[in-house]
């Protein structure tokens, strides 16, 4: 029996020639109507099965996250969840890393109404300084109470109890710790407080500041590895391979 050994566009043209004469099957005829080669062969190959496979999915994105009844699903939600609180996360550690600064701390010479000339730390700068710090704080404590993650609890809990051992401290300068586990900040207090206090519980390697960005680049990475597993459903290949997760695919989600 003979059989093609090389075949290219040519031979196959040859070879369904017949198919456009007048005196083939007009149904089979019917089929191959208006379809080139280079689109036929990309339904062999499978390749305009997966065109189709992907334009459809694109359709399907916008309602993908949600149920017949409209609602969020949950994992839809705790992708956002993850999202807030990486980005939350990565403020409170830009916070701490504001108080690093010289600047931060240098004296400023002011003079009264009265003429008096006083050289001291700016207090107003400092408390705008520690005021952002509690407001990026709240909002990860309170993105993280919303988390399902067990890893970004385990790191939000860890912030938190190391918080509270530093209750007496805070409480010095103004700051309190509410029962929802929230900072609150008393400006009359803080501007009252000693600012050398302030800056030895937040400038330097090991001050209350620092310690707290640590955790909370911690609870920064636990969120990017959530969103990382959530991107790995379903990537089994048709061959029945797996894909596993490089670390250009974390990239997109620091």
């Amino acid at each position: 029996m003979s059989t093609i050994s090389f075949y290219n566009s040519s031979t196959i043209s040859s070879l369904f020639s017949s198919l456009n004469g007048t005196n083939s099957n007009s149904g089979f005829n019917g089929i191959f109507s208006g379809i080139d080669l280079n689109t036929y062969n990309s339904i062999r190959s499978g390749g305009y099965a997966k065109l189709m496979r992907a334009y459809y999915a694109k359709q399907e994105d916008s309602v993908e996250d949600t149920d017949a009844d409209n609602t969020v699903k949950p994992e839809a939600s705790q992708k956002v969840n993850a999202v807030s609180v990486r980005d939350s996360a990565a403020s409170l550690v830009d916070s701490a890393k504001d108080f690093q600064k010289a600047s931060m701390w240098s004296r400023k010479t002011t003079t009264d109404s009265e003429g008096k000339t006083v050289t001291d730390y700016d207090t107003d700068a400092i408390y705008k300084a520690v005021s952002g710090f509690v407001d990026d704080y709240n909002a990860l404590v309170s993105g993280t109470g919303k988390s399902g993650d067990t890893a970004v609890l385990r790191s939000a809990a860890n912030m938190v109890s190391y918080t509270r051992q530093n209750t007496d401290l805070l409480k010095d300068i103004g700051v309190s710790i509410g029962i929802d586990n929230k900072l609150k900040i008393d400006e009359d207090t803080f501007k009252k407080a000693d600012m050398t206090t302030v800056k030895s519980l937040f400038k330097g390697q090991g001050s209350f500041g620092m310690s707290v960005s640590s955790r909370a680049a911690s609870i920064y990475s636990s969120a990017v590895s959530q969103l990382a597993k959530q991107a790995t459903t379903n990537t089994y290949t048709s061959a029945g391979t797996y894909n596993y997760i490089s670390a250009s695919a974390y990239d997109k989600y620091l």
